[in-house]
């Protein structure tokens, strides 16, 4: 992997490893989210990251950058991606019992070797319903 860098990360509330090396993304999330109620507490909060094609071993790390203000449990998932010529490297982040506990923009940071290697926004806020004319 001579540039670090991965091809794209999707957001969901689960992924499977199906039979024959399938993978299964069950709620696939936009980067923007608009909800009703904070705390928003996710059972499942997971991440996917496509790497592409790499050879040799590197260390991956997630590291979460709250909104200003904002503190979220101190998690730092690892873990080492190993790749060969032809295979395509792919990463699975589940965080369980995830919680955003209030609205704006959560960064994650995806870090290869101690080096960051790229940052995507989630952006959450508060859905406020339109008021409601009388005549």
């Amino acid at each position: 992997m001579s540039d670090r860098k991965y091809k794209c990360v999707l957001f969901c509330e689960d992924i499977r490893q199906e039979t024959g090396g399938r993978i299964s993304l069950m709620g696939v999330l936009g980067a923007h989210l608009y909800v009703q109620d904070f705390p928003l507490m996710f059972p499942k909060f997971c991440l996917f990251l496509e790497w592409g094609e790499i050879t040799g071993k590197f260390q991956v790390t997630l590291n979460i950058v709250p909104p200003e203000g904002v503190s979220v449990p101190r998690v730092s998932p690892s873990a080492v991606i190993q790749g060969q010529p032809g295979l395509i490297a792919r990463s699975m982040i589940v965080l369980n019992g995830f919680v955003f506990p209030a609205p704006g923009k959560y960064v994650f940071e995806f870090w290869v070797d101690d080096v960051c290697v790229g940052r995507e926004p989630f952006v959450i806020e508060k859905f406020e319903a339109p008021p409601k004319v009388t005549n």
